[in-house]
């Protein structure tokens, strides 16, 4: 019997072969309770690092409080206040806590919704929510600061008001240009600024050509005063660098100039940029008022490429879980 289904499984495609691989898999061999709870104990050590205290007002005064389904509850003795170590984090409540770690795993492979809602058994709008609360967790650890020479750059994305009424202009279809070319109030500046040891910062600015006060407000504040910027040479850039008092080279790419004093260059910010957009491609448009998250998240899968897949996915789920994030679906609808 099974001869004949081997047989037809070698007619499948590439990519139907795989998902029922995947889906044998996910029925023979689920995750173990074991990973989940090591895993557990992780998001404990990382979110007490400096010792218990209190999720809700940061008191320390806190003691155990029994336990509920076998999660170790804790109160806090000022507020009054109950919690768990999964408390004001992205999966506080969630009915389906054994599909976290495959959630996590598919949000680092960048599956779609739906993909990820067939392959969970979970309503799409499940999905979605999730991956807000998670991005949400992973911005709001902010950024290191950028040291040594740093290059920065734009770059564009259209307007979409995907899931949302329209009333400041006509509707679109994808893929249908744009009745401006070139960069205008249609387009959303991204800006990105990166250092040589790899840490960087992709932010959404503002419509249009980018000033330099919106420059400030997305890096202004992570940019060390030693650091060197280097830019092309549009003046928004220059303004920026001599109102923060940073030294400044440009390279001129309008004249096929690449590298400047043999280290000087944008590449590294130029070679975010195609990447970025490669990797959007799978979304089908991003609504603009969740950029910022895709941002994040790329940024997040950048940062982390160099690790073993098993590591990435522990080190999603820590830093999604290590900071109290109070975020309902009822915030995320009104954003």
């Amino acid at each position: 019997m099974w001869l004949d289904i081997y047989e037809d499984f070698s007619e499948l495609s590439k990519s139907e072969q795989m998902a029922l691989f995947n889906a044998m898999k996910e029925d023979l061999f689920p995750d173990e309770p074991d990973k989940i709870t090591e895993l557990l104990k992780s998001i404990r050590e990382a979110r007490f690092s400096s010792g218990m205290g209190c999720v809700h007002c940061g008191s320390t005064s806190v003691k155990r409080n029994g336990k509920y389904r076998t999660r170790q509850r804790y109160l806090c003795n000022d507020c009054g206040k109950s919690f768990n170590d999964m408390t004001n984090t992205p999966f506080s409540g969630s009915r389906y806590p054994e599909k976290w770690v495959k959630y996590i795993e598919m949000m680092v492979e960048g599956y779609t919704l739906p993909k990820i809602a067939e392959r969970l058994k979970i309503h799409i709008s499940t999905a979605f929510y999730w991956r807000h609360k998670i991005l949400n967790a992973l911005g709001s650890q902010g950024f290191k600061q950028l040291q040594g020479i740093v290059e920065s750059d734009e770059t564009f994305f259209r307007e979409s008001m995907k899931g949302r009424e329209i009333t400041h202009r006509e509707a679109k279809k994808r893929g249908e240009k744009d009745e401006k070319r070139g960069i205008s109030k249609l387009k959303i500046a991204v800006v990105v600024a990166q250092d040589r040891n790899g840490s960087v910062i992709a932010r959404k600015a503002g419509i249009g050509r980018v000033k330099a006060e919106e420059i400030d407000a997305v890096i202004g504040d992570y940019i060390h005063p030693s650091a060197l910027l280097c830019t092309d040479t549009a003046t928004n850039y220059k303004k920026f660098a001599k109102n923060k008092k940073l030294q400044h080279e440009t390279v001129n790419e309008r004249q096929k100039q690449r590298v400047k004093k043999g280290i000087f260059h944008i590449q590294h910010v130029n070679n975010f940029h195609h990447r970025l957009k490669d990797w959007l491609e799978r979304f089908q448009g991003v609504a603009t008022k969740y950029l910022d998250n895709y941002l994040y998240w790329f940024r997040w899968l950048q940062i982390g490429k160099n690790l073993a897949f098993e590591k990435q996915v522990e080190q999603m789920l820590i830093s999604a879980c290590q900071k109290s994030n109070y975020n309902t679906i009822e915030m995320l609808r009104m954003a």
